[in-house]
C-alpha cells in the first residue's frame, strides 16, 4: 500500500512539474507577443507624430506666405508645404 502510494505521489508531481512547464512555455510565448506589440505601438505613435509634426510645420510655412503674400491661398500653400515636408 505505502509503494502504490509513493508511486501515485511520483505520478502527480511529474504532471504538475509537466504543467508548470507547459504553462511557463506559455507564459514566456505571451510576453515576447506583447513585446512584439508595444513595439509595434511605438513606431506607429513615432510615425503619428512625424506625420503631426510635418503638418504643424507645413501650416506654420503656409502661414508665413499668406501674411508676406496676402493674395496667395493659404490651403494651395499649405498642400505644397506638406508635400514638401513629407520628402525632407
Amino acid at each position: 500500500m505505502d509503494r502504490t502510494i509513493l508511486l501515485l505521489s511520483n505520478v502527480v508531481h511529474t504532471s504538475i512539474t509537466m504543467s508548470d512547464s507547459e504553462i511557463k512555455e506559455e507564459t514566456e510565448v505571451e510576453v515576447e507577443e506583447a513585446k512584439s506589440d508595444v513595439e509595434e505601438g511605438l513606431e506607429d505613435a513615432e510615425e503619428g507624430l512625424e506625420d503631426a509634426s510635418d503638418k504643424v510645420q507645413a501650416g506654420a510655412k503656409a502661414v508665413a506666405k499668406k501674411v508676406a503674400d496676402p493674395d496667395k491661398d493659404l490651403e494651395s500653400e499649405y498642400q505644397k508645404e506638406k508635400i514638401k515636408e513629407k520628402m525632407d
